[in-house]
């Protein structure tokens, strides 16, 4: 069972996985021995899996970021998922309710590998359509960090 405690070191450890742990357990009002026991036991429970990087507002504004909404083949999911795990440029693959199947998220460096990145994936044989939105600016992102 996660407490409040530990759902306050996730959240902090979320805004910068670096911290020191005496930062953390002073935030915290805890020894410090506590908060690394607290950490090894959500590692250890796989609650926290690991540590990640994330990119710095110059270099997350250099990049264009698209959310592409994909009709499949009902038939043939589980070939497309294997063959867009491939493909570098989807950071994320969602499967979602609905009209649409599934929601990959992609991140590149210009309009032209945006376009080449659409036509790889168009071109996967079970793929019946997609829908592409280009993400103009964020307005907040409480996400794990990759974004």
């Amino acid at each position: 069972m996660i407490t409040t405690k530990d759902k306050r070191l996730i959240a902090i450890l979320k805004q910068n996985a670096r911290k020191p742990i005496s930062e953390i357990a002073r935030e915290l009002s805890l020894s410090r021995t506590t908060v690394q026991q607290r950490l090894a036991r959500l590692e250890q429970k796989g609650h926290i899996l690991g540590y990640t990087t994330r990119l710095g507002e110059a270099l997350r504004a250099s990049k264009i970021s698209a959310h592409v909404n994909l009709v499949l083949d009902p038939n043939k999911s589980s070939q497309v998922i294997s063959k867009l795990e491939k493909l570098t440029a989807i950071d994320t693959l969602y499967s979602v309710s609905g009209n649409i199947d599934l929601i990959a998220i992609l991140s590149v460096d210009s309009p032209l590998e945006l376009d080449q990145e659409l036509d790889n994936i168009s071109a996967v044989s079970g793929v019946k359509s997609t829908e592409t939105s280009i993400v103009l600016g964020v307005k907040f992102d409480r996400s794990e960090g990759v974004r």
